[in-house]
């Protein structure tokens, strides 16, 4: 047993430990060793050293094999290959661009220099670091950009190496740098292995991404994690990571972190607010099919209406009839439609704006039609109507049935049972009058005075009310 050591920092005795492994650790024992030689004052201290490792240690020391197994990351990364597809510059100049081809499979307090490049036999291959300057395109226009690369012009000669030709690695030694190249043409690829090595490392990708806490994960954890979890690490590699994310219409990454691919940022979505959603094709027949909603307060599930669209109708034509079901003004305050995602197998729910409404004409959900949005049985969407006060609704679609004769939609065809309320001003007389409406300015929190319309014109007159929905 390790004895205790004061002078430690975690981060130091959450590396001696990684430094004695030779295999995975069940995540307890790991927490054990380390607390043995680091004790924590924290009043728990495996959860808060779980959460260390997840923030600052997860793709910087250690990978998470599964949420109760790690690995320190230099075994993880022992003998994992990746492909590089050199670009026409980098073939005709012999260098080999660093970044992005060797991103997240470097150490991040590796200097540059000390890499060491070997030929597939291990020999040391002669390598300098070089300068490549390329034009790219920014939200400023096109700027020159500086890469750092392996200046590797003799051995690619040696190599006849081409463009779209690859250069094939395996990580030798993660701690020290040490890497080893293979030249493969573009001729030699073995497509069939290449596609199914890059469908099983973006599966792994996005059902890490489906089960993250939030709708992303960074690059320098989620990569190192995924290469270590492949059935196979260090057989006939894929495509790069960045290629494989790329062709995925799942996911994209910019680099620091994935997210799904309809993603926005805070910024974007208030420039394109106003965009139409693109729409999935739809035949006429699909248009004129009905699309049965239970649509319910999100507040007040108890309160529900049923409702029915044709697939031809619009975001628009939608936010009437709820207006309507519900009670809310039809000529005031806005109304947003989001389509709910579930994320894996689990409870958690991510929202894809698809448009508002505006009672008085126009918004970007106006004109995109029900059947535009590749909705099935089961899949829901979220309705707000007015933005300030933020009312919510949830939608469910319950099935999509032909149509009917001589029916106009959208239409509400049911709803919950009513629990009905008595106006207390009816009854304080000794009548059962049922009550339509809440007094706003006389209620409270212990006691909602309810009344009738004669009641609200003759008692209530000049208060604020509001129309009670059953």
């Amino acid at each position: 047993m390790m004895s205790a050591n004061q002078s430690l920092t975690r981060s130091q005795a959450i590396e001696q430990v990684l430094a004695q492994l030779d295999g995975p650790i069940a995540f307890n024992e790991f927490c054990q060793q380390v607390l043995n030689i680091w004790p924590s004052k924290a009043k728990n201290p495996v959860s808060s050293m779980r959460s260390h490792l997840r923030l600052d240690q997860a793709g910087r020391t250690l990978v998470f094999l599964d949420a109760q197994t790690i690995l320190p990351l230099a075994i993880a990364l022992h003998g994992v290959r990746f492909r590089i597809h050199l670009s026409r510059s980098e073939a005709k100049r012999g260098e080999l661009i660093i970044r992005p081809a060797f991103d997240y499979f470097l150490r991040r307090e590796l200097d540059p220099q000390a890499i060491q490049l070997l030929d597939r036999n291990g020999r040391p291959l002669a390598v300098r670091l070089g300068t490549i300057r390329t034009q790219a395109d920014t939200p400023f226009g096109k700027e020159t950009v500086e890469h750092t690369a392996f200046d590797l012009g003799d051995w690619f000669r040696a190599q006849r190496v081409r463009r779209d030709d690859y250069i094939l690695v395996t990580i030798e030694d993660w701690i020290a740098g040490r890497f080893s190249l293979e030249h493969e043409s573009s001729r030699r690829r073995r497509r069939t292995e290449i596609r199914q090595q890059d469908r099983e490392l973006a599966d792994l990708l996005f059902g890490m991404l489906e089960t993250a806490r939030n709708e992303e994960i960074y690059a320098h954890e989620a990569i190192p994690t995924a290469y270590a979890r492949l059935a196979d690490p260090h057989g006939y590699p894929g495509s790069h990571w960045t290629q494989v994310i790329s062709r995925d219409e799942r996911m994209k990454c910019d680099g620091w972190a994935i997210r799904y691919s309809d993603w926005r940022s805070p910024l974007e979505s208030m420039l394109y607010r106003e965009e139409t959603l693109p729409e999935a094709a739809f035949s006429p027949a699909q248009g004129r099919q009905v699309y049965r909603f239970k649509a319910a307060l999100g507040h007040r599930p108890e309160l529900w209406r049923r409702v029915e669209i044709q697939g031809k109708q619009t975001l628009a034509d939608l936010d009437t009839i709820l207006r309507d079901a519900f009670n809310h003004d039809s000529s005031d305050h806005m109304g947003g439609f989001w389509k709910r995602i579930r994320r894996g197998k689990g409870k958690r729910f991510r929202e894809i704006d698809i448009g508002d409404v505006n009672p008085l004409g126009g918004g970007s959900g106006t004109e995109v039609h029900i059947a535009g949005l590749g909705l099935e049985p089961g899949h829901e969407l979220k309705y707000v109507y007015d933005f300030g006060d933020w009312i919510e609704h949830r939608l469910t679609l319950e099935e999509i049935v032909e149509l009917e004769a001589k029916v106009k939609y959208p239409r509400t065809i049911a709803q919950n049972q009513p629990q009905y309320k008595n106006c207390q001003s009816c009854q304080d007389q000794g009548r059962e009058t049922r009550a339509t409406w809440i007094c706003l300015e006389c209620s409270t929190q212990q006691r909602e005075i309810v009344v009738c319309k004669d009641c609200l014109f003759k008692d209530h007159g000049d208060h604020f009310a509001e129309k009670i929905l059953y």
